[in-house]
This record gives C-alpha cells, sequence and structure tokens, in this order.
C-alpha cells in the first residue's frame, strides 16, 4: 500500500503543474491502465475522506505545488495564499501595512466573508486556531511545505465548523531524501525591507521508515510609513487629517480652542515664565491662517507599512511502518517569533475621550499660565517616543498516530486514529503608555517647596513621589523626570491550546452495476482553549489604551460523520461516467467561560449534509457540482471575549435627565412598570448625566452557530484535439444567515425595555442609585450574507524538441454579487466593486493571476501578472473640497454633493519575474522580483493610517535570491 506505484507518481506529475482539472483525468487513466494490478494506491484528496484510486471529486481544487512556491521567492504562507484569487483583503498579505491591528499574525480569508470562515487543515487536520477561530498561518515553515490544496466549496460536512468559504490544505513534505541547505536574501528596491532566511531539511528513509527535519530562521527588517510618499502623511498629497493633539497642545480656555505659538518654545524655562499671550488659536480646529501658525501633528512616519520580525521554527515528521499493514506516525511543529508594531506617540485627550480622560489641568498647576483650571486639553507624548509593542510568540503542535488497512473477505479496510495537541503562548510588552492616575497628579496642583522643588500636590498636602507635568512648553517642557513619572511599560499574556482526538475508517461496501459504492466515517473529539489576560493598569482603567476585561473560555465539539460514493452509470452512451457523493455530519459544542466574574456554560448541536455529482457524458468533460450545508461555531472569543470600554452616545429609557431626552415620562405605564420591575427605578426615573454611557463590547455567550450553504456547479474540459490544454470553470454562491453581528447600545436598552427582552436587559448594569455603569454590547446571531460568481482556470503547456517546455496558467475568479445585511437579502445592495466590502475590506469585481513559465534543460523562466479590477469608495465632505475626490458631483446651484460624490481607485497591474537555474554541483539558484516595473498601489481615502489598503503591495517592489544546495 505504501509503494510508490505508478498511479502515485502520475498525480505527482499533475499535481506539479497545479491543475485539479487534470489531475483527475490523469489519475483515472493510469488507474484504468492498472485495473489488474492486486495493489493500487489509494488518496485522499482534500474536501473528501475517502481514499480513491482516482481524484475526480464534485469539488474544485486549486493547488500550489512546491515549484511555484520556490519560483515565487515567497518569505511566508501568507504572501502564498493571499496571492490567490478567492483570497480577499480580510487576510493579511505583507506581514502587515496596517500597524495598529496587526502584530505580526497571518491569517488567510476566502470569498470576502472572513478569514473566521475560512477553514486552514495541515496534512488534513485541524491546526491550532487564535481565540476568534482563525489559524495563524505564519507559524507553519514555508521550507516543509510540499504543496498547498485549496478547496473552493463548503466543506462543513467533511471537516465540521469553519469551512464556508472553503479549505486551506496545506500538505508538508514526507518523501525527501537527502541533505539540502538553503538561504534567501531580498528587499525592497528602496533600499529598506531587507529579509534573509536560512535553514536546512534532512531526509532519510528505509525500507520501513521515513524521518524529515527541517530548521529554518527567517528575518525580516522595517519599512517605515515615513519612507513612502503614499504614507508620509495620513493621506497622501494632502494635509488632512493631521492631528489635533500635537506637540504644542490643545487647551480649551473661555470658549476658545488654544495652541503654543511654536516660536514661543524656550527651552528650559522656568515655571511661571510662560503667559497667554504665547497661545493662538489652534489650527486644528480654526484652520491654518497666516494668524497663527499650524499646530498639528503628522502621527503617520511614526508607523510600520512593514512590521520588523524574527521568526525561528523546527518541523519533524516521521513515520514507520508495524508490520506490512500497520504504520505509525509523528509530527512536531515549534514556532518562534518575536515582532515589534509601532505607532505614534500617546495623544492625550483630557475631556475629548471618556470618564477616565476627565482630567483637568489645575489652576494652580505651576505650569499653567491662564489662571484657570482647563476642563479640555490634549497633547502628544512625542518625549517619550513613540508606542512600542514587542511581542515574544511560541507554538507547539505535535500530532500522533496510527493507520493501516486489513481486509473482512474481499472488503478492504483503511484506518487511521491520531491525537494532535497544540500550545501557544505570546508575551507582549508595550512601551510608552500613559498612566492615567499619575498623569492625573501630575496635572493638578502643585507648587515649589521651600527648598525651591517642584512638588505635587499643596504644602499642606503634598502627593509623595510624584512630578509634576508641563504640557505648556512643546516637547522641550516635558523632561525625563515627567515622562518617566507619566509612563508605564505594559505586559499582557495570551495563551490557545487544542486537543484532538480523530478516528477515521473507509471502505468499499458493495458493487453495483457501474462500480463500487465506498464509504467513510469518523468521529472527532476536540477542544479549544483562548485565555487573554490584558496589563494590570488596562484592567483598572488608568491606561492609555482603553479598558479591557480577562479573557477566558473554552470550546468542547464532539462529532461524527459518514460520507459516500454512489456510482451511477458507467460505460454508456452520453454516460462514461456518473457519480453522486453524500455525507452527513453531526456536532455537539459544550461552552465554558467566564463573563465578568461569572461562569458560564451553554451547549448547542448542528446537523449539516452534503450532495454532489460527478458526470462525464464523454471522454475530455466532467460536470460538477454541489450543494452544501454549512455552519460556523462561535469561537471562544466570541462566546466569552472578555468587555472592551468604549464611550459612546446612548439614551436610557429609564432616565428622565435632559441627557436622555426625558426618555422614561415618555414611556407607556406599563413601560416605567418594566423599569422598576427589572432595575429598580423609581417614578422619577435614573439619572443618567452625561449623554455618552460606558460600553463594553465583548463576548455573548449565548450565540448560537451561523448556518448556511454553499452551492457549486461547473465544467472541467480537456480535449483530446489539443494536447496540454484544460480548463474549468465553476459558478459558487454562498449563503449564510444567523451570522454573528454586533448590537448598539440603544438596541440593547429597547429591546429591554419596549421589547420586553430579558436576555438583552442582562447586558445592562446599574449603580446603586440606578444609574447606568455600563452597557455590555457583544455580537448576535442577526446578519445575513450572500456572495455569488464564478471561478475559471485554464491551463496551456507545450513541449517543443529544441527549445523546451512553455506553460501558461490563468486563473480568475469573477464576483457577480456580495450582500450582507441585518434584514432580508432582498433589500441589500451588492458592495462588488466597493473598497468596503461585506466584511470591511474590498470586493473586486475581477481577480486574475497569469502565469507563463518556460523550462529549457536546467534553466526555467517564471513570469507572472496578478490583476485586480477597480474600485470605488465614498468620500468625506474635506475630501471632495479640497478636490482629492476624483469624481465630485455637484448640485444644480455649482455646489458640491459629497454624498454622491466618490473616489475611483483604478485597477491594478503587478509583474513578478523569477528565473531558476540548476548548477552542476548538485545546486541550484533563482534571482527574481515581486513587482519588477515597481507599481505603487492606488491611493484610497478611506485606509487606515495611510493612503492604500493592506492588501495592495508595498510600494518600491521587491527582489530575492535564493541558493539550495543538496548533498
Amino acid at each position: 500500500m505504501y509503494t510508490n506505484n505508478k498511479l502515485s507518481k502520475a498525480v505527482r506529475l499533475a499535481i506539479a503543474f497545479g491543475a485539479a482539472s487534470a489531475t483527475a483525468f490523469t489519475a483515472h487513466t493510469v488507474a484504468a491502465d492498472e485495473e489488474e494490478s492486486a495493489r493500487v494506491e489509494r488518496i485522499e484528496v482534500t474536501g473528501s475522506r475517502l481514499r480513491r484510486t482516482d481524484l475526480e471529486t464534485a469539488s474544485p481544487i486549486t493547488v500550489v505545488d512546491r515549484a511555484s512556491i520556490d519560483a515565487g521567492g515567497f518569505r511566508n504562507l501568507g504572501e502564498i495564499l493571499t496571492t490567490l484569487n478567492q483570497a480577499d483583503a480580510l487576510g493579511l498579505t505583507n506581514v502587515t501595512n496596517d500597524t495598529n491591528g496587526n502584530d505580526g499574525t497571518q491569517t488567510i480569508s476566502l470569498r470576502g466573508i472572513g478569514s473566521s470562515r475560512t477553514l486552514v487543515l495541515v496534512d488534513g487536520r485541524r491546526w491550532l486556531a487564535l481565540g476568534g477561530g482563525q489559524v495563524d498561518i505564519s507559524q507553519i515553515p514555508v521550507a516543509a511545505v510540499e504543496r498547498i490544496e485549496v478547496l473552493a466549496d463548503g466543506a462543513s460536512a467533511i471537516y465540521g465548523s469553519d469551512a464556508i468559504g472553503g479549505v486551506i490544505n496545506i500538505i508538508t513534505r514526507s518523501d525527501y531524501e537527502g541533505f539540502e541547505i538553503d538561504a534567501s536574501y531580498g528587499g525592497n528596491f528602496e533600499g529598506d525591507g531587507e529579509n534573509m532566511s536560512y535553514g536546512f531539511s534532512l531526509g532519510v528513509s528505509n525500507a520501513r521508515s521515513n524521518l524529515f527535519v527541517n530548521f529554518n530562521r527567517v528575518e525580516q527588517r522595517a519599512i517605515g510609513a515615513g519612507d513612502r510618499d503614499i504614507s508620509a502623511v495620513p493621506l497622501a498629497n494632502t494635509d488632512l487629517y493631521l492631528s489635533a493633539f500635537g506637540e504644542y497642545g490643545i487647551f480649551f480656555v473661555d470658549g476658545a480652542y488654544l495652541s503654543l505659538d511654536p516660536s514661543r518654545e524656550i527651552a528650559g524655562l522656568a515655571p511661571g515664565d510662560r503667559t497667554a499671550d504665547d497661545f493662538v488659536l489652534s489650527s486644528a480646529i480654526y484652520g491654518v491662517s497666516d494668524d497663527w501658525p499650524d499646530t498639528r501633528f503628522n502621527y503617520a512616519p511614526q508607523n510600520y507599512l512593514m512590521t520588523p520580525s524574527e521568526r525561528t521554527s523546527v518541523f519533524v515528521k516521521a513515520s514507520h511502518e508495524l508490520t506490512d499493514n500497520v504504520r505509525a506516525f509523528g509530527q512536531f511543529t515549534f514556532n518562534q517569533r518575536k515582532s515589534n508594531t509601532q505607532i505614534a506617540a500617546v495623544p492625550v485627550t483630557n475631556y475629548f475621550s471618556g470618564p477616565q480622560w476627565q482630567i483637568p489641568i489645575a489652576a494652580d498647576n505651576v505650569f499653567n499660565p491662564f489662571d484657570t483650571e482647563i476642563n479640555g486639553s490634549g497633547f502628544r507624548m512625542s518625549p517619550a517616543g513613540p508606542r512600542d509593542r514587542y511581542q515574544d510568540y511560541d507554538t507547539y503542535f505535535g500530532t500522533v498516530g496510527f493507520e493501516g488497512d486489513f481486509e473482512i473477505g474481499d472488503m478492504p479496510f483503511y484506518w487511521d486514529v491520531a491525537y494532535s495537541r497544540g500550545e501557544s503562548s505570546r508575551h507582549a510588552r508595550g512601551e510608552n503608555y500613559v498612566n492615567l492616575g499619575r498623569l492625573r497628579n501630575g496635572l493638578g496642583p502643585s507648587f515649589v517647596n521651600a527648598d525651591g522643588e517642584l512638588r505635587c500636590g499643596t504644602a499642606d498636602a503634598p502627593i509623595a513621589n510624584c512630578v509634576p507635568v508641563n504640557f505648556f512648553n512643546g516637547v522641550t517642557g516635558m523632561t525625563p523626570e515627567m515622562v518617566d513619572y507619566i509612563t508605564y511599560t505594559s505586559h499582557e499574556k495570551t495563551e490557545a491550546r487544542v486537543r484532538n482526538l480523530t478516528a477515521n475508517i473507509s471502505t468499499d461496501l458493495f458493487e453495483l452495476p457501474a462500480g463500487v459504492v465506498s464509504m467513510a466515517a469518523g468521529v472527532e473529539l476536540r477542544e479549544d482553549s483562548f485565555n487573554n489576560v490584558p496589563d494590570s493598569v488596562v484592567q483598572s482603567g488608568l491606561g492609555s489604551d482603553n479598558f479591557r476585561e480577562t479573557t477566558q473560555g473554552a470550546k468542547k465539539a464532539e462529532e461524527g460523520y459518514v460520507e459516500f460514493a454512489v456510482p451511477v452509470l458507467r460505460d454508456l452512451p452520453g454516460a462514461q461516467n456518473l457519480e453522486l457523493s453524500l455525507a452527513m455530519r453531526y456536532s455537539k459544542f459544550t461552552n465554558d467561560g467566564l463573563v465578568g466574574p461569572n461562569p458560564v456554560t451553554e451547549s448547542f448541536s448542528n446537523n449539516s449534509g452534503k450532495i454532489g455529482f460527478t458526470y462525464v457524458p464523454f471522454e475530455g468533460l466532467m460536470l460538477r457540482g454541489n450543494y452544501a450545508q454549512t455552519f460556523r461555531a462561535p469561537s471562544v472569543s466570541d462566546l466569552f471575549g472578555g468587555g472592551s470600554e468604549s464611550f459612546g452616545g446612548a439614551t436610557d429609557l429609564c432616565s428622565d435627565s435632559p441627557a436622555a431626552g426625558f426618555a422614561y415620562s415618555q414611556l407607556t405605564p406599563e413601560q416605567q412598570a418594566r423599569c422598576a420591575a427589572v432595575f429598580g427605578i423609581g417614578p422619577d426615573g435614573a439619572p443618567q448625566p452625561t449623554s455618552q454611557i460606558r460600553q463594553l463590547v465583548g463576548g455573548n455567550p449565548f450565540l448560537q452557530p451561523e448556518s448556511g450553504n454553499t452551492k457549486t456547479l461547473g465544467f472541467v474540459y480537456n480535449p483530446d484535439f489539443i494536447d496540454g490544454f484544460d480548463m474549468s470553470v465553476d459558478w459558487f454562491k454562498i449563503s449564510l444567515k444567523d451570522v454573528l453581528s454586533s448590537v448598539a447600545a440603544n438596541t440593547i436598552m429597547r429591546n429591554c425595555i419596549i421589547e420586553a427582552d430579558d436576555t438583552a436587559c442582562g447586558f445592562i448594569e446599574r449603580s446603586g442609585t440606578g444609574e447606568v455603569q455600563t452597557i455590555r454590547r457583544s455580537s448576535f446571531n442577526l446578519a445575513s450574507v450572500e456572495v455569488e460568481g464564478l471561478d475559471l482556470s485554464a491551463n496551456y503547456r507545450y513541449e517543443t524538441d529544441s527549445m523546451g517546455t512553455f506553460a501558461v496558467r490563468v486563473n480568475s475568479t469573477y464576483t457577480m454579487s456580495a450582500k450582507t445585511t441585518l434584514g432580508q437579502l432582498s433589500e441589500a445592495q451588492s458592495v462588488v466593486g466597493r473598497a468596503i466590502g461585506a466584511f470591511g475590506g474590498p470586493t473586486w469585481r475581477l481577480r486574475s493571476n497569469i502565469a507563463t513559465v518556460w523550462r529549457y534543460d536546467d534553466l526555467d523562466v517564471n513570469w507572472t501578472i496578478r490583476h485586480t479590477s477597480s474600485l470605488t469608495e465614498p468620500c468625506a465632505a474635506g475630501e471632495v473640497n479640497v478636490g482629492i475626490c476624483n469624481n465630485i458631483v455637484q448640485n444644480a446651484d455649482g455646489s458640491n454633493n459629497v454624498g454622491d460624490s466618490f473616489n475611483r481607485i483604478g485597477s491594478v497591474f503587478y509583474h513578478d519575474v523569477s528565473v531558476g537555474y540548476e548548477l552542476p554541483w548538485n545546486a541550484s539558484v533563482r534571482v527574481g522580483a515581486r513587482n519588477v516595473f515597481r507599481k505603487d498601489p492606488p491611493i484610497s481615502l478611506t485606509a487606515f493610517a495611510n493612503s492604500f489598503l493592506q492588501n495592495y503591495d508595498i510600494p518600491g517592489g521587491a527582489y530575492f535570491m535564493t541558493y539550495r544546495q543538496q548533498f
């Protein structure tokens, strides 16, 4: 069973050319040639648990082979996977150019519906997931990958939860023999972003055993946002969106917003020497004028486009035939990542943010030149430096198991049992953050003691070990002692664990006139746990980062499935082959965790099924289709995510205060009685002193699974009159309901009081006086999603007598519609062609890859074109008025119509080139470039923290060189 026969070689050959359609027909042909062979290897294909002698399946599969990975010069799996047409911006492309939102983690999203709805497997088994259910694919070393199979279909009945947008199955190397070392060096043509990697692979085999070991080390250096014109300011080519909270402060005094005149910043100015005359109207509020200077702050250059990181990985894979029919196998991965993210220095925003920021500058603060308490101030903490977060991320993942075969009568059985365990821990250290408790002391009253020393508090009540803080003399006013006093280093720890036990068996049940009915069945027991402990200062509500709670929870799954392949017709006129595939899965989930301090246990179950067909009317043409029920169980973070603080506007319906709009008196007597019954609110209503109510956005332990279906219909065509050509076209439609969507604070209040929903009332916390202290906002099963489109693949390979072999591969995805809504889909508009798609990322109408390869003896040349179609995005009023919105609509009176104006992001073509050569001393070398013509990304007005969307290439183009020596 484990020998290298003619079939397995044919399969590997077909996969090497990356064409799933060609693979199916090649395998079928060879299997027919070996029909009389006594022992034919059976293969498990992504999307099915059946072990079969051919690869014809009803589901479309795309394969990225080892040759394509080498030719692209990819540094990590994220770069590889996000070049797929089915991938979208919700999976990260580069290490990050969305600095505030990423720590170097890489995820993959298919079909524009989010990375938590794309299942990632390694060798057909689940990998360690993060708290949100996504897999950090940076944990898997590129050097250990043999190929990547992408199933563009729903597969919940086969694999369980999350397989909605598709399945990524990363197949690792196992049959390599020998020893090789490899090294690569690359960087950006702008002279930065250097990356280096080196490592070795060892493969040892004998008649019964196989061992593969890989060690890899990758170092990535930073690219700063200030090093590119497109990201050197918040919005390229303008001064829009410069921060009001700059290095010269902003102070609300006597009804006006003032800032220090930059020309009046004097180093070493003594307390009391600063006067109110040194301040001018703030340009952030009143605009830039000849009468006062620009005091806004450009925060963009302190951000990274490319996060610096270091990765070290060890991968071990082994197998041993215990008997002729039983094999033991094991796999172990260790990955360590050290990365650093950086954003601009803390903007101190007193009274411009939530209650914990209501920090006055005392009238008798020794540095206050206005002799009045200032209840509104801001200052950029540039003297402390940018906010740096250093992540140390260690991951262990291992699998051990057994597989084999046996016969009962003439029935062959194939089985496997495996246990996997993975753990990851991340420690994040954050520097240059502000302790708000100490800031309050430093901006409070202060005095000069008898020894001429500055002290906080008053002479009668001094505050020990406190340093008065000076925001009134620019960056020179903040001494190192002041900075040291109010800043702190944060520490955050995150842990994730998975334990997974699986058992599968497959067999041929019985024979029908058209062939053998095959079956596979199995069970899976899995537990995912996730813990996140924020810094103690943050948990106390005294950090310049908003308050966050601890997350602690676990999700247990008990699942069983059965799958059948039923041949219906064979070798008939107009029906060379017709086969049905059927699958069913039952899943039960038990969830345990904390919501605040309270333990909660909830459970739910799910049934999913799948039916598909393959129909070959004549040789060279195969029709295929599927209908699959899909689901996604809520992740640990969805269920038990600790509350994260925000201070949005909200109305307490049980309050009769002006801030609540006198809402209580407008309630019906029944609704007022509900305020009394649920919350104990008296006849005068509850107090609400401000229109902003503290909100904690976190998990909801009562969530149910998202559910829906995926439909596919297509064909594979491999005509015998065009040698070396094949193509496939597949239509897909993904429909989801009960999709998780956040609920506004006002909606929770209304559901509680107006709709008498006791569950909603449970999310409202009040003080002893009845005032709302916190509204816990969360996600609920509210939304619907629908995505529809076409996948096209075409391959042509031509061999010449004297010029080598030429191959061309075209892959395209055309998205026809993409909708998401809280109501009926018929009321929603498609977001195709928009920069802000169904889940926040862009949704292209067309995305394509065209790859051309020329191989001649020991030389190969690869040229790939990557294309994305144009997008549109809305324009803000300021963007319209300064003319950077490129499609401005005017009203009849000549004024600008902001609502109908839009910005067009043009289509993009990237060109990648590489050349490889096999050297005479058993070595190979490759040089290449991505974005060889150094195409700049199109400017986007909605991109965060810079001016281009994160899935376009970082400006400047990149080169790489690799060397591999085999022994």
